[in-house]
């Protein structure tokens, strides 16, 4: 029997015999080489003398898109619909434009060409780039090829115009809300959910008793079915505390089935309530905004009525503080403005009554 992940084993004559993977036919199939000595200790040095020069002249031969494609199958330890994402990019995006070069080819003006070809947005470019600088990051460490992503330049995004509603146009639109699903663009309006985290929703994640809402998931799309999977990152992973008002809205729903936001027993899915939202601000004569604005919009508020940043992140899920701060800049030269002009009381109450103020 071989040792696990060896291919070493012990034959009948008495010697060791090893096998490795010594090329590939043209279908891809493996193409075996054997190596034989009397001790096992000898038999694995010539194993791995074997699978080295194997590896090399693979490497050598072998293209940036059969690297990609191999590197994409093994990434089994990603969430489906990341896995999905990196197969769509790699197959219609990348391979297309670069998997014909060999890896021993792959230099930082290769990487450069490519990056400079894409017409996309920045942000969608930076995304295939993270995929190509992860790939080949790993095949550097293989020594399939140099280390090229650190000195390749990304195209510059655009300073982000993040969409909030005015307080009149958020009062507007909750006058709006008139079925028992649109309870949950209130909740969104006071606890910042992302739609996808909205849909996924179920009745045991609202604690009535606790007020509070627990968030555990987020619904998904994948192979034709709707999922519901864990969120993006463990600090989305949250309990959100609830106003009495929400709670209340919360308990006059019908409950149809296990999910808080649901249709004929089943959940709501994200491209159908996205679709009622933009109905609902067409009717109410609303600027034609993102689902995603409700988000940016009880940011807003929860820093307007004199939340922490600290707190606001932890609601909001966001990985750290850094992260809201930068979204919300806006709103934090606001405050930083309002904090500077408390300054006036102090001065006005240490001044005598009719003192005049000299210039320096």
């Amino acid at each position: 029997m071989s040792r696990r992940g060896e291919n070493i084993y012990k034959r009948k004559d008495g010697r060791y015999e090893g096998r490795y993977i010594k090329s590939r036919a043209a279908d891809g199939k493996a193409v075996y080489g054997y190596v034989y000595a009397r001790r096992y200790d000898e038999v694995k040095a010539l194993l791995a003398e074997k699978k080295a020069g194997a590896a090399a002249a693979e490497g050598s031969a072998m293209t940036l898109g059969g690297w990609l494609t191999d590197w994409q199958n093994a990434r089994t330890e990603l969430k489906e619909s990341t896995r999905l994402l990196y197969r769509r990019h790699i197959r219609n995006t990348i391979i297309p434009k670069i998997g014909g070069i060999k890896m021993k080819a792959v230099t930082v003006e290769a990487v450069q060409r490519f990056i400079n070809s894409l017409s996309m947005a920045p942000a969608t470019v930076r995304l295939v780039f993270v995929i190509l600088k992860a790939a080949l990051r790993d095949a550097c460490d293989q020594g399939l090829c140099a280390d090229v992503c650190g000195k390749v330049r990304l195209p510059r995004e655009p300073v982000k115009n993040v969409e909030i509603l005015t307080p009149a146009q958020q009062r507007r639109l909750e006058a709006s809300l008139s079925e028992s699903n649109d309870a949950g663009i209130l909740l969104c309006l006071y606890t910042g959910l992302r739609i996808g985290e909205l849909c996924a929703l179920r009745w045991r994640d609202v604690d009535f008793e606790g007020s509070a809402l627990s968030v555990r998931g987020t619904q998904v799309r994948q192979n034709g079915g709707l999922k519901v999977t864990p969120p993006k990152s463990r600090a989305s992973l949250r309990t959100i505390p609830l106003p009495d008002f929400i709670l209340d809205k919360l308990r006059a729903l019908p409950r149809d089935g296990e999910f808080v936001l649901s249709h004929m027993g089943g959940p709501v899915e994200v491209r159908s309530y996205r679709r009622r939202f933009k109905r609902i601000l067409a009717e109410a004569e609303l600027p034609d905004i993102r689902f995603h604005a409700l988000r940016h919009t009880f940011s807003s508020r929860a820093l307007e009525v004199g939340m922490d940043y600290k707190t606001l992140s932890e609601v909001l899920g966001h990985a750290s503080v850094a992260t809201t701060m930068d979204l919300y800049v806006h709103s934090l030269d606001e405050y930083k403005r309002s904090q500077m002009d408390k300054l006036r009381e102090i001065y006005a109450a240490d001044l005598p009554s009719g003192a005049a103020v000299s210039g320096a």
